[in-house]
């Protein structure tokens, strides 16, 4: 098998030919996992290179604000951008566990969608507020989007950020005192931290679950479906958190 395959189904004929075994697909990755193969993400790890420190004060930071948006007291809106393009590259596949992971080669080219979100993740219907457009975002346009959603607040509202550059840039700064007499605050989150920020897992929902690989057929289709899971998060697509 090698270090790592992203199909297991496309080594059944191999299998029946050479072997003469018949294998189902179910019983083919009982047989990998047993052979020390898992299926994981092919990138290292950045845990090591985040201050320990920072991420446990964030993490409970983030509790607390929690417990005072059940109370009705704070809004916690998870903010994020995401790419959703035909040219991605596949980022699991089946290697050895125990071994680094298997760094896949990234297709790039035109077309795509960028969407950035503003997701209410812990409050009922999980409200979302996404913008989709063609092409990369830019810090101007990430202005503009927060400051539509200034217009949609009903108290005091914290963005939960990452530490991209367009979150940081001078006109994103130049607009926070504004922000804050609106009642919206920014609490950007440790470096190398994404399992803190929890919109990441709605777009890895949005990618590997909810948006179909016949979506992916045509520009047209992948936008189609992709404003149409947009719409309809809290309502037929929701995520429950422990």
């Amino acid at each position: 098998m090698g270090t790592a395959t992203q199909q297991l189904r496309a080594w059944l004929p191999d299998i029946r030919r050479g072997w003469g075994l018949k294998l189902s697909l179910s019983t083919l990755r009982r047989l990998a996992r047993r052979a020390g193969y898992r299926w994981k993400r092919c990138r290292r790890s950045l845990k090591a290179q985040r201050d320990p420190v920072l991420f446990a004060a964030a993490q409970q930071h983030l509790h607390t604000l929690h417990q005072a948006e059940a109370r009705g007291a704070v809004a916690v809106v998870y903010v994020d951008e995401c790419r959703f393009s035909r040219q991605a590259p596949v980022p699991y596949a089946w290697q050895r566990r125990g071994q680094p992971p298997v760094g896949l080669p990234a297709v790039r080219g035109r077309g795509g969608h960028s969407v950035l979100g503003f997701w209410q993740a812990h409050a009922p219907h999980q409200p979302l507020e996404a913008y989709v457009r063609e092409g990369s975002l830019t810090a101007d346009l990430f202005v503009l989007a927060v400051n539509a959603f200034c217009h949609s607040l009903s108290g005091p509202t914290v963005l939960v950020l990452d530490n991209a550059s367009i979150h940081k840039a001078h006109v994103v700064r130049a607009c926070e005192a504004k922000w804050a007499a609106a009642g919206l605050t920014l609490f950007f989150l440790p470096a190398y931290s994404p399992e803190l920020n929890h919109i990441e897992l709605l777009w890895h929902r949005c990618k590997h679950y909810w948006v179909r690989p016949q979506d992916y057929a045509t520009e047209q289709t992948l936008l189609q479906r992709l404003e149409h899971v947009l719409a309809n998060v809290g309502n037929h697509y929701t995520i429950t958190f422990a």
